[in-house]
């Protein structure tokens, strides 16, 4: 009897190596030509990702950033930003919510944004309470002939007088600082910030006139403010310095002048027409590469070791495939992932260069108006500063 219970014991074991209980599920769905939705349920790990993959070298599509409420400060679920480009004509297809935002200041960006190639805010230094110096934290961008970028870019700009005098532009819609340049345009608000009552400041309204090639050319009016909240129309700048730069402005600049406005990212990898911030670069050269990047960009312990929903965006190492990544958390079935973890996923997808986007509640992917994922929050979706989408032209 018992040489009977031995072979059937063996027999067991053997079924069990040569077919394995099924642990991880994955479901495939063609979404548009070019575009493919995988989920994958992960029983091992207890997991479901999300993962959208867009041939890059299928011309039907483009990829764009969202603000939320176009402004700002603004913050808008997903879902309706998703809603939003659908009436204003565009043809959505998906959409993730994509970088952190400063919540003491509503919805505002903590990095670098472009939308259809105009700055909603420019830096050359993370605005992150988390940094503990300055930094900048990497950034996905994508430039007009659709060729992605991951890089930690920096906003540079400069104002060309008419006595052709250089002027540097510190940032765009974004806190000044003492003896510096900040150009105001719409996505700032319905006006500029109050000005610090302890500074002299001033205000001059540009007119724009025309494009050529990067460079935007603004007629000077002679709207002169030192007040601050100055009202911003439609397609004006307002140029706002203080303190000792506004001797070197009253130098070079003068009502009816004709001003040339130079408005780059360091490195230049040509026209962007879509940039947004993320934190931490995960894979690099096909490599995980969490272990540098907490060092690089200051990640803390809790947020990079700790299991949590994440979002992230990655390519293919020739750049002819999009990666999006929506991966639900703090939830029974679905525990959520470490950066680390969330690095190795990339690269199992054939992830070459990947960035992680603002996570946790955050998390939101939208295919045809659906939200695909399960947000962790307990209200339900959250409203964010920023998401990107892939419209269909």
């Amino acid at each position: 009897m018992k040489n009977y219970i031995l072979i059937f014991s063996i027999f067991l074991n053997l079924n069990n190596q040569i077919f394995p209980q099924e642990k991880i599920y994955t479901k495939v769905n063609q979404i548009e030509e070019g575009i493919i939705h995988k989920h994958i349920i992960d029983k091992v790990d207890t997991l479901s990702i999300h993962i959208l993959t867009l041939d890059l070298k299928n011309n039907s599509y483009s990829i764009i950033a969202m603000k939320g409420n176009d402004s700002l400060l603004g913050r808008e679920t997903t879902s309706s930003m998703f809603k939003r480009l659908k009436e204003k004509k565009y043809k959505p297809i998906a959409a993730l919510n994509s970088d952190f935002f400063k919540i003491k200041y509503g919805g505002e960006p903590e990095n670098n944004l472009i939308i259809n190639g105009e700055f909603v805010k420019g830096i050359s230094e993370t605005d992150s309470e988390y940094d503990l110096a300055d930094n900048i934290h990497s950034q996905f961008g994508i430039t007009n002939n659709n060729e992605p970028f991951i890089e930690k870019f920096k906003f540079t700009g400069d104002i060309i007088s008419k006595d052709r005098n250089k002027i540097l532009i510190n940032r765009i819609n974004a806190q000044t600082d003492s003896n510096s340049l900040t150009l105001y345009n719409k996505y700032q608000g319905y006006a500029t910030p109050k000005s610090k009552d302890n500074w002299k400041n001033l205000e001059i309204r540009l007119k724009k006139l025309f494009n050529k090639g990067d460079t935007l050319f603004f007629k000077v009016t002679d709207e002169w403010n030192s007040k601050g909240n100055t009202k911003i129309n439609n397609d004006d700048f307002i140029l706002s310095t203080n303190n000792e730069m506004i001797g070197k402005i009253n130098s070079h600049i003068f009502i009816n002048d004709t001003l040339k406005v130079i408005l780059k990212l360091f490195p230049d990898v040509g026209k962007v027409i879509t940039l947004t911030g993320g934190w931490g670069k995960l894979v690099k050269d096909g490599k995980n590469y969490v272990d540098s990047t907490e060092i690089e960009e200051e990640i803390f312990e809790r947020f990079s070791k700790t299991k949590h929903p994440r979002s992230g965006i990655g390519f293919s190492k020739n750049k002819d495939k999009l990666f999006l990544f929506a991966i639900d958390g703090r939830q029974e079935s679905s525990k959520g992932v470490t950066l680390k973890k969330f690095a190795d996923i990339m690269i199992a997808e054939g992830v070459y260069e990947g960035l992680n986007f603002d996570g946790g509640g955050s998390t939101t992917l939208i295919i045809n108006d659906k939200i695909i994922n399960n947000p962790s929050d307990k209200t339900g979706e959250r409203e964010v500063g920023v998401s990107i989408a892939i419209i269909k032209k």
